[in-house]
């Protein structure tokens, strides 16, 4: 949703397509779902094609509606149209590879049947695991809980290959009984050359970037703030980003600092389009991530911190997920122990009083995410997967 750029999943897609292109591929993109991103609105045609010269097509309503009746309309205009495409490649099914990356059932189980049946390829894209507690709710939520289960542990097993995000995903499906020849992991995307910093003058001590969901830690990394707080020790916090579909997560965000009294140490910037997020990241000299170690966190890999690595700021990290299997703590990242706010308070000491040792880490924190997340050598890591069998 939301492609070519509204988002973290919209943005890998982008590279992800623009990586094929480049390699002589033609690729173009269903959206099975409406723009939603905050209050922008699209206002561009159904069918459309990006700077990159890549087409686009939103399946069913072009702006996502709020109405439950329009909802349901929507996604049942999109089923439809779904499959009177999948029908239309039956004739080159042979020259085609359908790439999925969408975890609700209804869609995909067309998808599935009928590249089964025509015997078309397919390739799925699984970037994490969703808490249980993300389905709390409705009967709908819980009904999109079953999708979800259905799709990850059956409906992915199907595809002739997947690509995983992490050390951990792979691992699931090894034990599902998936053909490790068939599987690879590629933790994101990073057009590095799109982050280049900015000449910028720095305005805050440290620096978040994206949807600040519970997962992110950021409770912590307030925490942490008081903690320096209460020890004089001048910190200043920005935050940039809030959800991009329905209720802002900023208010709950604020009631939390102000009861730890930092209230004026962090500023939300709200929810940015990437430009903007590029201009912010460079005016903050220490960039945070402190996710704790859940379910969701040792599944998936962040889109920010490649992000973060190509503006060539020293990254502060908790050791959530593969975090240890990239990096090394001290060597190319500072790392921080997960839901531990006093190991993060720590560092950021210790980042702030060492400006020479941190300049090192960082440029080496830049090689090591360059090779690992470039989107071109990635996505010539994941054709290579593709184009065997």
């Amino acid at each position: 949703m939301n492609f070519p750029s509204g988002g973290a999943g919209a943005t890998y897609l982008n590279l992800f397509c623009r990586g094929l292109k480049s390699n002589g591929y033609s690729v173009s993109v269903l959206l099975l779902k409406g723009y939603a991103f905050g209050n922008y609105t699209y206002n561009g045609p159904r069918k459309n094609i990006t700077d990159d010269g890549i087409p686009y097509t939103y399946l069913g309503f072009k702006q996502r509606p709020v109405n439950q009746f329009l909802k349901l309309f929507d996604e049942l205009l999109s089923i439809l149209r779904l499959i009177i495409y999948l029908f239309s490649l039956i004739n080159k099914r042979k020259s085609i590879n359908l790439l999925i990356y969408n975890g609700e059932a209804q869609y995909n189980i067309p998808i599935y049947l009928i590249a089964k049946i025509f015997s078309i390829r397919t390739s799925k894209f699984v970037a994490e695991i969703i808490d249980e507690s993300e389905f709390k709710g409705s009967f709908l939520r819980k009904l999109k809980r079953y999708g979800y289960i259905l799709n990850f542990k059956y409906l992915n097993k199907i595809s002739d290959k997947l690509i995983v995000f992490s050390f951990y995903l792979k691992n699931e499906y090894l034990k599902m009984g998936y053909n490790e020849n068939n599987i690879i992991v590629q933790p994101n995307l990073t057009d590095f050359e799109y982050w280049e910093p900015t000449n910028t003058e720095l305005k805050y001590s440290l620096g978040y970037s994206g949807a600040p969901y519970l997962k992110d830690g950021l409770y912590d990394l307030f925490k942490a703030i008081s903690l320096l707080h209460e020890k004089n020790i001048n910190v200043t916090l920005l935050i940039i980003g809030d959800a991009i579909f329905g209720k802002s997560l900023i208010p709950d965000l604020k009631v939390e600092c102000k009861r730890l009294g930092i209230s004026e140490k962090v500023t939300f910037t709200g929810l940015l389009e990437s430009s903007l997020v590029k201009q912010y990241l460079s005016e903050c000299k220490i960039l945070a991530i402190t996710r704790p170690s859940t379910i969701q966190t040792k599944a998936g890999f962040p889109t920010k911190l490649g992000e973060y690595y190509a503006t060539k700021r020293p990254v502060l990290a908790t050791n959530f997920g593969d975090m240890d299997k990239y990096f090394t703590d001290g060597l190319d990242i500072i790392m921080a122990e997960c839901g531990n706010p006093e190991s993060i308070a720590l560092k950021i000491i210790w980042m702030l009083k060492n400006n020479k040792e941190l300049d090192l880490i960082s440029r080496r924190g830049y090689d090591r995410a360059y090779q690992l997340l470039e989107y071109k050598k990635s996505v010539n890591r994941m054709i290579n997967l593709l184009s065997t069998g």
